[in-house]
């Protein structure tokens, strides 16, 4: 609650919801990017769902250790989709911490907001690169067609992951997945928090190196870049041990 506002919070503060354009709308393309992928809606009301743990310790991360790691509650997939389809919301958000620990579940809260939340909506959720190695099969399932993914780079060499990440990078991992979600032609775009432009250039390199030069320029004008942004929260960033010790239901 250190930086959202109690008018968005929702269902006494399981869920909150978001309008990206509320403060003119900054970095945060993907209304547009939504847009020119499944046409006009507005993009811009997200119902927000924050999930437990994360496999990073980002130090600007505004959700705070204990907002990562502290107490939560287990919501069914199908209480999840209710509470959205009441809220007045048409992108379902997904966010961590790092959700995509989470997506062998994102099969079936595919299906059921096709089910139940009409024509006009998206899922939305992140993918760092990693979480894990992610299973080919699960990717096929999720490679679905209202839902688009934001690929999350924080650090392209070992000294820019380990700075904004504080653990070790692994750039095997990070080729092996970002692979898998092209093989399996898993919707998404790339967003790169506080990357220097060397590091950037040279990974543009290697994605026309790797996927051609048409699929480079692509993923090159969708990209975004996040600046870092002073949070209310930052003082309390690591507020608790990583890894938690307020865990429980």
């Amino acid at each position: 609650m250190l930086d959202v506002n109690t008018e968005d919070v929702l269902e006494g503060g399981l869920y909150r919801k978001c309008n990206t354009y509320k403060g003119g709308g900054g970095y945060d393309s993907f209304p547009k990017l939504a847009e020119s992928r499944f046409g006009p809606g507005d993009y811009h009301f997200q119902f927000i769902v924050q999930l437990y743990g994360c496999n990073l310790d980002c130090p600007f991360c505004y959700v705070t250790r204990a907002g990562v790691w502290g107490h939560y509650k287990v919501i069914s997939t199908s209480e999840l989709v209710a509470a959205f389809n009441r809220a007045p919301c048409n992108v379902f958000h997904l966010m961590g911490g790092a959700p995509a620990l989470a997506m062998r579940q994102w099969p079936q809260l595919l299906e059921e907001l096709a089910s139940t939340a009409g024509e006009n909506w998206v899922f939305h959720s992140d993918l760092m690169l990693t979480e894990a190695q992610y299973n080919e099969s699960i990717l096929d399932d999720v490679s679905h067609d209202r839902a688009l993914y934001a690929v999350g780079l924080k650090g392209l060499s070992e000294k820019t992951y380990r700075a904004n990440t504080r653990k070790a990078f692994s750039s095997k991992l990070i080729w092996s997945n970002l692979d898998r979600i092209e093989k399996h032609k898993v919707p998404y775009y790339f967003t790169f928090t506080n990357v220097p432009t060397a590091e950037r250039r040279s990974f543009w390199g290697d994605i026309e190196n790797r996927y051609g030069r048409a699929r480079m320029k692509q993923l090159r004008q969708d990209a975004l870049v996040i600046p870092l942004i002073v949070y209310n929260a930052e003082s309390k960033i690591d507020d608790i041990p990583w890894g938690g010790t307020h865990a429980g239901p």
